[in-house]
């Protein structure tokens, strides 16, 4: 494996349309990626929930998953580190709705999405088996990331555990679909739902002062139509890249240890936080239920 980052490094989002059930495509798409990520200096690459797999897979779920291993991960580049979105299977052979951050092409650290959407027009729980936790690890530098998949996000508590183990790198992998539009929105016409997706990723960000790192998809799958608009968000709150809403596109922001330390000093947070207070209520809670 390759060294890690240093104080500052680029990162990319690479939002595209995985092809449903393509895995060589896709690979191919994404080793392209990082083919184009290394020569611009760019040091993480990041790619949407399942985007080894596409989305709606339905029965074939067994079919596309591959057994959990942390062997190089088939034709990957020895390039800049890559979070992919794929199946991974389990020795209970139960299939997972993984991310999995590459680097060298072996993995550095793998996170089983937690929240499954099942309700409307998501289905994940007929699919998926369920993530049991989630961990925050170094990449190098100083740098400690936090992994989480599309619905993870809507559960505050799963940012607020990554922070409390030192991530100032949230990373979001989403296959979320578009709901209404708003015209005349800041691309000529954004998807209405996408508002709560930015507010979610900023409040992360101002609460813990991390960056913020969301990367979704475009494309239609079925009923599905996917709402595109990655970001990355500043530890500050501010969105420094957006994405196109409804086409392939690429963003990229150079991240700092520095911002994060900015960010950090109006407030004391990180210092306050009680996570054993948590756990006593939760104890509390649970013991009276």
């Amino acid at each position: 494996m390759t060294a890690g980052w240093g104080a500052r490094v680029r990162l990319r989002i690479e939002q595209f349309a995985p092809a449903l059930g393509r895995v060589d495509a896709n690979l191919t798409h994404v080793v392209r990626a990082q083919a184009d990520a290394a020569a611009e200096g760019v040091g993480l690459l990041v790619t949407p929930e399942l985007s080894m797999t596409g989305y709606d897979v339905r029965d074939a779920v067994h079919a596309l998953a591959a057994a959990e291993s942390d062997a190089p991960y088939p034709t990957m580049l020895p390039g800049p580190d890559v979070v992919l979105g794929t199946i991974e299977r389990d020795a209970a052979f139960v299939p997972y709705n993984a991310a999995l951050h590459l680097r060298g092409g072996r993995v550095l650290h793998r996170h089983r999405k937690v929240y499954l959407p099942t309700y409307g027009m998501f289905d994940e729980g007929r699919w998926f088996g369920r993530g049991d936790g989630v961990r925050a690890y170094d990449a190098g530098g100083g740098w400690r990331v936090g992994l989480l998949v599309c619905e993870d996000l809507w559960h505050p508590a799963l940012s607020w555990l990554l922070a409390a183990q030192g991530a100032n790198l949230l990373v979001v992998q989403s296959a979320a679909a578009g709901r209404g539009v708003v015209a005349g929105g800041a691309s000529g016409g954004r998807f209405a739902s996408w508002g709560a997706w930015e507010h979610l990723a900023r409040a992360a960000a101002i609460a813990y002062g991390a960056y913020v790192a969301l990367a979704n998809r475009v494309g239609v799958e079925g009923p599905l139509c996917f709402a595109g608009g990655s970001m990355i968000v500043a530890p500050d709150g501010s969105v420094v890249a957006r994405a196109d809403d409804l086409n392939p596109d690429r963003i990229d922001a150079e991240l700092s240890l520095e911002a994060v330390a900015a960010a950090r000093r109006p407030y004391a947070h990180a210092r306050d936080d009680d996570p054993r207070l948590v756990a006593r209520e939760l104890a509390r809670m649970l013991g009276e239920g």
